[in-house]
């Protein structure tokens, strides 16, 4: 017997692992994803009237075993309902894409299939699914997909020759899960749009069956909805779980037991959906409602953090909330919602508590028609709460809810907040004092408001607030005011005006409010109010003109480690009138003064004495919510710091003007660390520059008695470094290394070249400046008397027939600085210096030294002109064999000095002075390209010679220079070869090559370079812009 036993279970084993490593090789060889999607993909588009599209579709067996699963990835549904048939390619739009999804999973029956050709799915799973429910202006569906012939039967058949035999004889999905998906519901026809985020489906049962019995639950997290361009609801979570019976012969569907939850609300939903599909209607006739035993359960939907669930309490009243949804859903038509929501005298009394809400009388009705066929209206009949020292009545009504709403008021109220405690088990560490009474009448229009017509308000009464505390020590939360007091008077007597009545005219103020949350803020304001009036309407569709008087007193905000927000004593007058443009329109004037202002935010600071606002506004006609703003602004001294451009700046008494988009400066003063400006011109798009990383452009005139580039260059370079880590979202300030950078350019003994770097210009910068600089401290240069135009655009700075004074000479040069990043820039440059003594030109410009050694050698007084063009390397030195360049050197009555070169030939040509040797002229034309320096014959006469010198000079120093002796000692001309290098110098005689003294003029050589590297100039800032 165990013999047997074993055998059975052998062959078992063996039986299973054949069967296994078949599915195994059917699955990976035979029906792969390769060969699968396509077949899947043409079944789809012939039964459905759309085009269907998979990345893969897999057949599973072990991942959903015992079952055999058919799994899709990222595949997308595009209708083609409203297709012309009669074209023959589609043109498909956005309102086509009906859906796409992330996952979807099959789960079959096999066995249903074989033995009995019917096709089970158990359950159908949507992962992530994007679905665009859309009907057209005509109420066509756009998801109306089945084919008719799939519509009619849902049994598939083949035709033989001789017989038809079925290949399906039925098809059941008995589960359907959606899970993560967002559905938008489109309908052009009622203009209605909705949108479900985080929106999930099952739906269990036989969903096929012509009548079946179906168990549905819906949620979603949230819910916008839209009617007429206009939003009625967001932020709504909702849910719903009921039984639905499915008739499809009669399109009928039928809610059992169906449980609705909209946020915290709890609903019992039944009725009825039928559909005609003639008319393409569907009839709705709904009823849904809260069942509420006692008025106890309304109190446990109070969250426990602010009331305690207890249920040692005595409730009495009645409750009621029930509403209704009925009418014909389709092209122009909605169902109409009905809803009351009333509690009659109800009391509440917790054991333990002294004290107790003796009556509560609430009243609430609403109609909401989409179609507007009859009035849609929100009515509050009673709002009605007393007990000891607390009495509150509220009744009002909101009419013409859906198209300009007028709101209608009425509230009365004496509340002592100490009692409240008293009443109600409040959480413990919550403590709450004060008293309010109140006493308000108002009639709103809602367009009033949000056109700012602030003064057709008709609002009356007041409300005043005494010694008021609200403090929870579990959220670290305290709230002070002495008092509080809100007054307001429309349409009042007034027989000095026309009309003989006022408009709105209202008070609020307080004495000191403290608030105080956690770490994260702080708040503080001492005595402050605001007084408003109205003057008399003379134009009943204009914007009434309103006038508003305010005082605050000191305001100190803090917000965490981010804000620092500190005001001094201010007054201000703001006015409300109709636009000269447009009297539709609202213009509103303000003029602010201010003892003084501290702002720190993310490392910036601004500091403001005696600051005064003089400022008018009117909203853009195209954008109504951006404000077009104008006027002037004015202080006495005002100080900034921005790790943007991390150097104190300061400017003493000074007016700005402001005019849309840009501000206008009229001999403004600005210090920044150790440079001064008076600025003359106008700044643009300042605000978007600093709030949204736009270009910031300047035009002005800029007169300085000191600029120190060494210091502003640093700052920008750290403050370029500072404007990326803003940009990818840092939100840390400087760093200790930062601030001691800033600190080292703030040193006025900080020279640039000591630690030269390329200096990256700023993007977004777009700065033109005419120049009037005295004087200029780059690296060790000081240059005085600076005249003519600077422009900063597309990360270059452009010299434009810049004129100076440097190292005694006057200069003139014209250049173009470009660089992008720290590894290398470009400059070409134009440049012009008269009587410049010999040495001062090489600490001028300290490369000379090494592409002319020879100036070493002379001394005096010299006239230099070089058009170049060249790349600098990160420590901004040349980098030669990119430099190309055309110079001339002319000087009279210079010197010739012992050098390296000249040394050994005054010893050579035995000259009577070795030491020092007059020469009356010198004019050295010299050109620089591909590493190579040629100079061309030029004439000195030194001692007892003339001679004619011309060669060659290489970047590695070496050298090959030809002297034509023409006037000597020697009766006859000769020619002396100097080559090699000036560790190994050689030479020797050879013929005079310049006897006849011709030296070509070469300045056209410069001239014409000139042209070039202006034009060059020019091609760089073209491509730049571009």
């Amino acid at each position: 017997m165990w013999r047997l036993l074993k055998y059975f279970f052998i062959s078992l084993l063996v039986l299973v692992i054949l069967v296994c490593a078949s599915i195994g090789i059917v699955l990976n060889f035979i029906f792969t994803p390769e060969k699968l999607t396509p077949i899947v993909e043409k079944s789809a588009n012939e039964f459905l009237n759309a085009e269907v599209h998979f990345d893969a579709i897999e057949l599973t067996f072990f991942s959903t075993f015992p079952e055999f699963g058919l799994e899709m990835r990222n595949g997308s549904v595009v209708t083609k309902v409203f297709q012309d048939s009669l074209k023959q390619e589609n043109v498909y739009t956005a309102t086509d894409s009906l859906m796409s999804f992330k996952r979807c999973r099959l789960i079959v029956n096999p066995m249903a299939y074989l033995s009995r050709k019917e096709v089970i799915v158990k359950e159908l799973r949507l992962e992530e699914p994007q679905i665009y429910a859309y009907i057209d202006t005509n109420g066509v569906p756009g998801w109306n997909v089945m084919r008719e012939s799939a519509e009619q039967d849902s049994v598939v058949m083949v035709e033989t020759d001789t017989i038809q035999e079925k290949l399906i004889e039925s098809i059941d999905i008995r589960n359907i899960r959606i899970e993560g998906g967002k559905l938008v519901f489109d309908d052009r026809a009622n203009e209605l749009y909705a949108r479900l985020e985080g929106f999930g489906l099952k739906i269990d049962g036989n969903f096929m069956e012509r009548k079946a019995d179906l168990q549905l639950d819906v949620k979603a997290k949230n819910i916008l909805f839209w009617q007429e361009g206009n939003l009625l609801v967001k932020r709504l979570r909702f849910a719903l779980q009921t039984g639905m019976r499915l008739d499809r012969d009669s399109m009928l569907y039928v809610l059992d037991k169906a449980v609705m939850r909209v946020n915290r609300m709890k609903f019992g939903v039944g009725g009825r959906l039928q559909a005609d599909t003639l008319n393409r209607l569907l009839d709705v006739d709904l009823t849904f409602g809260i069942k509420v035993p006692s008025l106890k359960t309304l109190l446990d939907l109070v969250p426990e953090t602010v009331l305690k669930h207890d249920e040692n309490v005595t409730v009495s009243g009645e409750v009621l909330c029930r509403g209704t949804l009925k009418g014909k859903y389709g092209k122009d038509r909605v169902p109409v919602l009905d809803a009351r929501f009333k509690i009659n005298e109800g009391s509440v009394k917790y054991a333990g508590m002294p004290y107790s809400l003796d009556k509560l009388d609430i009243d609430l009705e609403g109609v909401v028609d989409l179609q507007k066929e009859q009035p849609s209206f929100l009515k509050l009949n009673r709002f009605c709460v007393k007990g000891t020292d607390v009495d509150v009545d509220l009744n009002g009504r909101v009419d013409q809810l859906l198209s300009n709403p007028l709101i209608t008021a009425s509230v009365k109220a004496d509340v002592d907040f100490s009692i409240l405690p008293k009443i109600f088990p409040i959480q413990e560490g919550v403590t709450l004092t004060g008293s309010l009474n109140a006493g308000l009448k108002g009639n709103v229009l809602l367009a009033d408001i949000k056109n700012k017509n602030y003064g057709k308000l008709d609002i009356r009464g007041g409300c005043q607030l005494k010694n008021v505390l609200l403090a929870s020590e579990k959220d670290s939360l305290r709230l002070r005011s002495k008092s509080v007091i809100l007054g307001f008077g429309t349409n009042m007597e007034d027989k000095t005006i026309l009309q003989e009545k006022n408009l709105l005219n209202g008070i609020f103020g307080f004495d000191s409010v403290d608030i105080q949350w956690k770490n994260a803020l702080t708040f503080h304001m001492d005595t402050s109010y605001v007084k408003v009036k109205t003057s008399p309407l003379r134009d009943t569709t204009a914007v009434a003109s309103m006038s508003a008087d305010i005082r605050f007193g000191w305001i100190d905000l803090v917000m965490g480690d981010s804000l620092r927000f500190r005001m001094g004593n201010s007054t201000a007058n703001f006015a409300l009138a109709p636009s000269p443009e447009d009297k539709k329109l609202p213009l509103v004037k303000a003029k602010v003064n201010m003892d003084s202002l501290r702002i720190r935010a993310r490392g910036n600071r601004l500091r403001l004495a005696n600051a005064g606002f003089d400022l008018s506004g009117v909203p853009d006609r195209k954008n109504k919510r951006q404000w077009l703003a104008s006027g002037v602004v004015g202080f006495k001294d005002m100080r900034v710091y921005t790790p943007l451009f991390p150097l104190r700046m300061r400017m003493p008494g000074t007016k700005i003007t402001l005019s849309p988009g840009h501000i206008k400066l009229n001999g403004a003063k600005l210090k920044m660390g150790r440079s001064d400006l008076l600025l003359t011109g106008e700044v643009y798009n300042l605000a978007g520059a600093f709030l949204r990383q736009e270009d910031l452009k300047a035009n002005l005139k800029v007169r300085s008695n000191m600029i120190n580039c060494n210091q502003l260059m640093k700052a920008m370079e750290v403050g370029a470094a500072n404007r990326m880590n803003m940009k990818w979202g840092t939100e840390e300030e400087l760093s200790e290394d930062e601030l001691s950078d800033v600190d080292l350019a703030a040193d006025s003994t900080y020279v640039a070249d000591s630690t030269m770097s390329v200096f990256v210009v700023p993007p977004g910068v777009d700065f033109t400046f005419e120049t009037n600089i005295k004087k200029v401290l780059y690296g060790k240069l000081e240059l005085d008397s600076i005249h003519g135009k600077v422009v900063m655009q597309n990360q270059c700075i452009e010299l434009s027939d810049l004129s100076m004074r440097s190292m005694a000479a006057d200069v003139k040069t014209t250049m173009l600085y470009k660089a992008s990043g720290k590894e290398k820039a470009y400059t070409g440059f134009d440049l012009r210096m008269d009587d410049i003594d010999v040495g001062a030109l090489i600490n001028f410009m300290p490369s000379l030294d090494s592409i002319v050694p020879m100036l070493r050698s002379f001394d005096g007084l010299v006239d230099f002109h070089m058009a170049a063009e060249t790349d600098l390397d990160s420590t901004m030195m040349v980098d030669l064999p990119t430099l190309r360049a055309v110079a001339y050197i002319d000087g009279k009555d210079l010197v010739l000095m012992d050098g390296e070169t000249f040394s050994e030939i005054s010893k050579m040509l035995m000259f009577k002075n070795k030491e020092r040797n007059l020469i009356d002229s010198v004019a050295v034309d010299f050109r620089i390209k591909d590493g190579m320096i040629e100079v061309f014959p030029f004439l000195v006469e030194v001692d007892r010679y003339k001679v004619a010198v011309g060669g060659e000079h290489k970047i590695d120093m070496t050298f090959n220079y030809h002297i034509s002796v023409l006037k000597s000692p020697v009766p006859f001309k000769l020619g002396v070869d100097i080559y090699g290098s000036m560790e190994k110098m050689k030479f020797k005689i050879t013929k005079a090559k310049y006897k006849n003294l011709f030296i070509p003029s070469k300045r056209a050589k410069v001239d014409s370079a000139q042209i070039n590297v202006r034009n060059q100039i020019r091609r760089i800032l073209q491509s730049a812009r571009e």
